[in-house]
């Protein structure tokens, strides 16, 4: 039995993107409380418009959408692609979720200008 058929979470895991990045369009971002007890913190969590589980967000994934689209009010219908990635978590490295921003190409320009002016 795998460790998240036993404890089934609510969000999304390193896990389920390790073998295989998915790409994901975003719905809109939250503050929630995450964790229990007196170990509950509100944190930033991206919800998607396909089935994909929330993905609560570390720093490092907010400030990378952040940069890409903006303000996080500006974030839905914008895609991202969602992979694993070594980061370091109490001194050991680690497996984590990483995001990168899908941002669609600028059109070519069409510098080719056959006129001849006169």
């Amino acid at each position: 039995m795998r460790t998240s058929d036993a404890f089934p979470s609510r969000y999304l895991q390193t896990a389920t993107v390790k073998a295989k990045p998915i790409v994901e369009t975003i719905s809109h971002v939250v503050m929630e409380l995450v964790g229990q007890g007196q170990d509950a913190k509100k944190k930033p969590v991206l919800y998607f418009e396909g089935d994909t589980k929330p993905m609560v967000l570390n720093r490092t994934n907010f400030e990378t959408l952040a940069d890409a689209f903006g303000d996080s009010d500006e974030w839905p219908g914008h895609k991202i692609k969602i992979y694993a990635g070594r980061t370091q978590f109490g001194g050991k490295p680690t497996d984590g979720i990483r995001v990168e921003p899908i941002v669609p190409k600028p059109a070519p320009k069409n510098d080719l200008n056959d006129e001849i002016g006169f």
